[in-house]
């Protein structure tokens, strides 16, 4: 690999910033207009195979390029990249939130956030409900999903009857096609050597080979993890949990983190405030959502101790980061020499666009649980926090500020209130 590889990769990994959004238009900066690794019918290609599988789409589009780039070890390079940046800022405020909970200003500054990530998720809620709910089929998915998990029916449940609902209900599939104009209809599968189109009997071979393969490197991480009683004897309950939170996110991050979240307060590795925290750190670092998941798998580990444990917390961490990612490299390693012949059929369209009405409920109801915890503590209206909201929010909607911008300007808020008074 050359020293332009790394240069780039990590760049892009450090300012990823802005969501799958504006992480797919760095990649597309970067790789295609820039250093024209891929050309544009390519990149798109890429981007609707990210798109219906689940995991974070664009380490899994950055994974794609650099495999295009450099094989295996391209993809390799450009995926662990892509997240390393994020995921180390994520561990360093981990460790700072669970240390710092004995120092009043420091969780003081977490707390200050709290009001911010309520305005962050009513904009997620807006911002993917715009283009999920396009029909009354899909609206009424959303409010019967939002029933659902409000009655305490499970996350994945919800998910595969809506997908199956899907296949027989006409929602409105224009949610899934935007940004694909103009791709090529032809089936072709593409070399990794030499970008040559080939039949697609030797690429199905080499999907089955490497998704065994990739099994395998699962099963052998988790062994390992059991066998060293990793993150305080948590390794595998973390390394189960967050595996399925990647395989179950259809939709993007949103779709599975309040899943995610509430099975980590169910376990007791979080604290209900902490969800706030989670995601407030998820949202103002670089690099996809789901490594809310690194936060979590520090405190997990940390928890397992009275004083807490650094040791633990780290494993937990590495763990959780780990077994988030191992999905999204064999997923798109399998499927990349088939890139250009996968195409949504109608039926997989309607299943995708019924599973992002759940995605829309599913948020809806964290950021209505988020509301109630910072708005209403004890019981009792707290002003203070609708207006740190409101004013997030107009913020962020109006493009005054950037989310860490917003996040760190709440926590300082936090820090002055708790100095002052």
């Amino acid at each position: 690999m050359k020293a332009d590889d790394w240069k780039t990769w990590l760049m892009i990994g450090a300012t990823g910033f802005g969501g799958p959004a504006g992480q797919v238009a760095i990649l597309h900066r970067e790789v295609v207009e820039r250093r024209q690794w891929l050309d544009e019918e390519e990149f798109l290609a890429a981007m609707r195979l990210c798109m219906l599988l689940p995991g974070p789409e664009a380490q899994q589009l950055a994974t794609y390029a650099g495999w295009r780039r450099g094989g295996v070890a391209g993809g390799l390079l450009s995926g662990t990249l892509f997240v390393i940046p994020g995921a180390l800022l994520v561990t360093a405020l981990a460790w700072l939130h669970a240390a710092g909970e004995q120092y009043p200003l420091v969780a003081a500054a977490f707390a200050g956030t709290r009001p911010a990530v309520v305005a962050l998720v009513a904009l997620a809620a807006w911002r993917i409900g715009k283009k999920s709910l396009r029909s009354a089929s899909a609206v009424a998915i959303a409010i019967t999903a939002l029933s659902a998990l409000a009655a305490g029916i499970p996350f994945p449940l919800v998910v595969v009857v809506a997908g199956i609902l899907g296949f027989l209900l006409p929602v409105d599939l224009a949610a899934q096609s935007s940004g694909k104009t103009g791709q090529s209809t032809q089936p072709a599968a593409v070399d990794a050597a030499d970008g040559t189109s080939t039949s697609t009997s030797r690429p199905i071979r080499h999907a089955v080979m490497t998704a065994f393969i990739w099994t395998a490197v699962w099963g052998a991480c988790f062994l390992i993890v059991f066998m060293l009683h990793l993150a305080g004897g948590r390794g595998t309950a973390i390394a189960t949990l967050f595996t399925e939170t990647t395989l179950l996110s259809l939709g993007g991050a949103y779709a599975v983190v309040p899943w995610a979240l509430d099975e980590s307060v169910a376990r007791g590795w979080l604290a209900p405030a902490e969800r706030f925290d989670a995601l407030a750190m998820g949202e103002a670092t670089p690099g996809p959502l789901i490594l809310v998941v690194t936060f979590i798998g520090f405190l997990a580990g940390w928890k397992t101790t009275a004083a807490g444990s650094a040791t633990a917390g780290l494993e937990g961490a590495a763990i959780a980061t780990l077994f988030a990612f191992i999905p999204s490299f064999a997923m798109i390693f399998s499927l990349a020499p088939l890139v250009r012949s996968i195409h949504p059929t109608s039926g997989l369209g309607r299943a995708m666009a019924a599973i992002g009405a759940v995605v829309v409920a599913a948020i809806v109801l964290l950021g209505l649980k988020l509301a109630v915890a910072s708005f209403l503590p004890d019981g009792q209206p707290a002003l203070l926090p609708v207006a740190v909201a409101i004013a997030s929010g107009i913020a962020l909607l109006r493009g005054w500020a950037s989310t860490p911008v917003v996040v760190a300007a709440a926590a300082a808020i936090g820090v002055i209130l708790k100095a002052v008074f």
